[in-house]
């Protein structure tokens, strides 16, 4: 796997070891970072259920500020840590990265309590547990995605998304849906 645009086009990532791990595949994440456009340059990025961390290194090689990368497994916290410090992007080492190993929901309800705001967020959750939807209810329930901010969704297209997600004044409208093989980009956008 590597890195496909940017500063870092064309470095390698380590893949975390372990089960359950599925990374974007790098015509899908290339095809992401197109829909998104301009929206990365100098964005503040939440890469949520990070796995390798390759949307987020992703979207530092394209420019975004700052990206923030929430995975619950060790093994993918790992990989990320060594994967930015070959990039000379560590925590230590670069203000441009945090790294928070926890459960979506307990990173989100901190991210809040710290008056955390993302322009881009980035969800990969694992296929089949329909993660990407309840992770779009919990994005409107912690509020730390600002008007017009976006949320770019990687979800399998046997379980696909609405066309809106609305919790108390929070919306998230539907913009771009596109199929790769079995993998769906889905696009929404804070109203």
């Amino acid at each position: 796997m590597r890195v496909t645009g940017g500063e870092f086009t064309g470095r390698h990532l380590q893949i975390p070891k372990g089960p359950g791990i599925r990374p974007t595949l790098d015509h899908v994440r290339q095809a992401l970072f197109n829909l998104a456009g301009p929206r990365v340059a100098g964005a503040k990025v939440l890469d949520l259920f990070s796995g390798t961390g390759a949307l987020g290194i992703e979207a530092l090689s394209r420019g975004a500020a700052h990206a923030t990368f929430v995975d619950r497994s060790f093994f993918c916290i790992q990989a990320i840590q060594a994967n930015l410090q070959q990039l000379g992007l560590s925590e230590r080492s670069s203000d441009r990265v945090t790294l928070m190993r926890a459960e979506m929901l307990t990173a989100l309800r901190k991210l809040r309590k710290e008056e955390e705001l993302f322009d881009l967020v980035l969800l990969d959750p694992p296929y089949g547990q329909h993660l990407a939807r309840k992770s779009l209810n919990a994005l409107c329930q912690y509020v730390i995605v600002p008007q017009a901010g976006w949320v770019i969704a990687e979800h399998s297209k046997r379980d696909p998304l609405p066309d809106a997600v609305e919790e108390k004044d929070i919306k998230f409208i539907l913009q771009r849906r596109v199929q790769y093989g079995d993998t769906a980009l889905s696009i929404f956008e804070r109203q």
